[in-house]
């Protein structure tokens, strides 16, 4: 009995590490919902304005800065979606 109270901790861990992985991981052959791609802008009403033009004809840069100069959003939206950033630096339209 004793023994079993000791891994107690030890199995409690292990269930939790189980937990995250299993409710957690992404679904095998789902595709990304994200088809824009956006650079922070203040003067647009969400913060965001949309670069996936640009982006597609690489006709930008962005330069060494610790802000976010890529990002897209989980379902399109910035007011409502997840970011996920691409790329780090300051959006500069070529």
């Amino acid at each position: 009995m004793n023994t079993l109270i000791k891994r107690l901790p030890a199995f409690a861990f292990v269930i939790a590490a189980f937990a995250a992985f299993a409710f957690n991981a992404p679904v095998i052959g789902s595709e990304p919902t994200a088809t824009k791609i956006w650079t922070p802008d203040t003067s647009q009403p969400n913060g965001y304005r949309d670069v996936t033009i640009q982006v597609q004809s690489e006709d930008y840069e962005c330069n060494a800065s610790e802000m976010d100069c890529l990002v897209e959003f989980s379902n399109d939206n910035p007011a409502t979606g997840i970011p996920n950033v691409l790329s780090e630096g300051e959006f500069v339209e070529l």
